[in-house]
């Protein structure tokens, strides 16, 4: 699936930035405190979750004022202008009366979005999300009346906001901590936070949000309403969850295990997505295992731990960074996909293999000039497509196999691709035999040349 187009709808003189795809019943996401809606195309994460929800529904999703592409502001927005940015979305995206799916601090604004505009909503879900201060002094007080489990939550929160940007590790071990020891996806998500907003920006949102409160008005809430939680959410407590739905007339509340605040990285994000998908569609989402053809692709970094060594820990963070976005820009140029980091490379897959190897050429010459020298493998054959994004098969552990006997340098393929790219200008040197683990027959293995 392409990257969708990002457009702009006019609230009243700010550019708001939005996108759309997928096909069935309209939903309207509001977007919790970080996003950039083009920058988390480049995830697998959520990459795997937005091609997923948009198999069951149409998907609108928009960067509030202040964040991502939309434009920022210097004075905190009025709750008319933050519902008017929702209006206009709609209004642009031809959405008439959508279900609106309010995630973390989104729910909050998508609680007094339908107060104020009941005859927009079609339905209501709500996702790790909380109504305001009133639902925070509730969840957070102690028997004996402190509020001191409050007090540390502010003291995070200020600590976020000062290290904005800088200390990914400590988001992700509060927002998203099944992915703590996933290297490449906490350097990412620094990149997440600085594409979202400057250190600036991001105290201006904070701030703008202290004086946003719905728990005096959620009995005025009349459309059929879900509140999903994560039951251990480390940032908002399930008790928040439960006090919307226990004040919303008919609400049902559904719990389910995990700890990630942020649903699209997290384990339980297929069990958290089919919650608010059946609610919506009115029907479970059906499990598809499909089987494809593709290519698939491993690169790994040459003698990772000596050049890490070399250059310093914080030097080699910075080229990892680097390598990751260059992996994430070529894999689109050139119609893949990345299925995971491996820590120092990456898995991905294509439809073609020709496209496969223009990527392994270019993702070389990209990194030499980084002084970061990889060797890659690729095989062609029939893998199956998890519902989680990942890739499983016989064609998946041949391509490690092949990678794991490439040289330095050295873009090797399976006899299978070279035959399949015969007459298309490639030229391949025989690279020999090979033992390959987990294979009876040895395996003939060719060396792309230039």
């Amino acid at each position: 699936m392409e990257v969708p187009e990002v457009s702009y709808a006019d609230a009243q003189g700010v550019s708001i930035a939005w996108q759309q795809w997928g096909s069935g019943p309209d939903v309207l996401a509001v977007p919790p405190l970080v996003t950039n809606i083009e920058v988390t195309w480049e995830n697998e994460f959520y990459r795997r979750f937005f091609e997923y929800v948009g198999r069951h529904v149409r998907l609108t999703v928009f960067d509030k004022r202040g964040i991502g592409l939309s434009d920022k502001f210097n004075k905190p927005p009025t709750l008319e202008q933050r519902t008017n940015d929702i209006v206009a979305v709609m209004n642009a995206a031809g959405l008439e009366q959508p279900a609106l799916v309010g995630v973390s601090e989104g729910g909050l604004m998508a609680q007094l979005f339908t107060v104020q505009h009941p005859d927009r909503v079609n339905r209501l879900a709500l996702v790790n999300t909380q109504p305001g201060m009133s639902g925070m002094l509730s969840a957070f007080r102690a028997s004996d009346g402190s509020l001191e489990r409050l007090k540390q939550f502010v003291d995070k929160f200020t600590r976020i906001v000062a290290d904005w940007g800088r200390d990914p590790q400590y988001f992700v071990d509060l927002f998203c901590p099944s992915n703590t020891e996933n290297a490449a996806f906490v350097r990412w998500w620094g990149r997440l936070q600085r594409q979202s907003a400057t250190p600036a920006d991001i105290r201006r949102q904070v701030e703008s949000l202290r004086g946003l409160d719905a728990g005096a008005r959620l009995a005025e809430i009349t459309v059929p309403t879900l509140v999903v939680h994560a039951s251990g959410d480390r940032v908002v407590p399930a008790a928040c969850g439960r006090y919307v739905a226990e004040r919303i007339p008919g609400a049902r509340f559904v719990e389910i295990p995990g700890d990630d605040h942020f649903v699209e990285p997290g384990r339980q994000w297929q069990h958290m997505a089919d919650a608010w998908l059946e609610f919506i569609t009115g029907s479970a989402p059906a499990v598809q295992a499909e089987r494809r053809v593709v290519t698939v692709l491993f690169t790994d970094i040459v003698d990772s731990t000596v050049k890490a060594a070399t250059v310093g820990d914080g030097e080699w963070r910075r080229l990892l960074d680097r390598h990751d976005r260059i992996a994430w820009e070529l894999v689109d140029r050139y119609r893949g996909t990345i299925v995971k980091s491996t820590g120092d490379g990456v898995l991905a897959r294509f439809d073609a293999p020709s496209h496969a190897l223009e990527f392994a050429v270019a993702f070389r010459q990209a990194l030499a000039e980084l002084a970061i020298e990889i060797r890659c493998g690729l095989h062609s054959g029939e893998v199956e497509l998890r519902e989680n994004g990942d890739i499983t098969g016989t064609a998946v552990n041949l391509a490690a196999r092949v990678e794991q006997a490439a040289d330095r340098g050295v873009i090797a393929v399976s006899s299978t691709v070279r035959d399949l790219v015969l007459g298309g200008g490639k030229r391949f040197s025989d690279y020999g035999e090979h033992s390959v683990k987990g294979f009876d027959q040895r395996w003939h293995l060719f060396a792309l040349d230039e």
